[in-house]
């Protein structure tokens, strides 16, 4: 049997819920489940909606609207073939309109059938991250899908797509500011360390510099690391 359909919500209004929802209090995770409960809603003919994501040629799916939506998925990861994962990496809109006569992904074919589904419609996800994905419609009638259906799979996709790029750019940003916090540490801790020679050896701030990366390079050691234990007083900079 095909799964329970949930009350239908207009597509103006789907679009206008995910067009609200905040990036930065919301994770991934929860963007990506809520475009595919949406979907499901809104999409004439969709009985199951789900997300697939592939990084480094693993498959998986981020978000579904039911479990008959991840096993399906699951059947095609497992099969190494799907048109889910066609859509993914191929960038290509990838449609099974009957699968009575499907002949091309007979593992999905037989699990889909056996759960009451007898369509897909495969929708990449427009990302330009190392990352590639699809949002998967499972249909319980045949030939379920009209143009309409494609153009907001698409819409559907490319919220998708905006909430992977925006976690992309936050873990990009977070390791950036990590990166510059530890780089201003390791600065004070070498500016440090320069003001200690130069107040035990009255000499310059290029000559205690000079100090400490001839300190470095004899020990084969990182100038930051110098200068660290010249301020817990266990070096001295010869």
């Amino acid at each position: 049997m095909p799964p329970e359909q949930s009350p239908p919500v207009d597509p103006r209004e789907a679009f206008e819920e995910l067009a609200r929802l905040s990036l930065r209090d919301e994770s991934v995770d929860s963007v990506l489940q809520r475009v595919t409960q949406l979907a499901q809603r809104s999409i004439h003919g969709a009985a199951e909606v789900s997300v697939t994501l592939v990084s480094d040629h693993t498959a998986t799916t981020a978000a579904f609207s039911g479990r008959v939506a991840a096993e399906l998925d699951e059947t095609q990861y497992d099969a190494g073939r799907g048109p889910c994962m066609e859509a993914a990496i191929g960038g290509e809109v990838v449609e099974v309109p009957d699968f009575d006569v499907e002949t091309r992904w007979p593992e999905l074919t037989t699990a889909a059938l056996k759960r009451g589904l007898h369509g897909s419609l495969s929708t990449p996800i427009p990302v330009q991250v190392q990352l590639q994905g699809a949002v998967n419609i499972y249909s319980a009638e045949p030939h379920a899908f009209d143009d309409d259906d494609r153009e907001m799979a698409k819409t559907f996709a490319s919220y998708a797509a905006v909430a992977i790029a925006n976690m992309h750019l936050y873990e990009n940003t977070r390791a950036l500011a990590e990166n510059l916090q530890k780089a201003m540490e390791y600065r004070a801790v070498i500016e440090q360390a320069k003001g200690i020679l130069m107040s035990q050896r009255r000499i310059s701030a290029a000559e205690a510099f000079e100090l400490l990366s001839a300190a470095s390079q004899r020990s084969n050691r990182k100038l930051r690391d110098i200068a660290a234990a010249i301020v817990a007083g266990i070096e001295d900079g010869h």
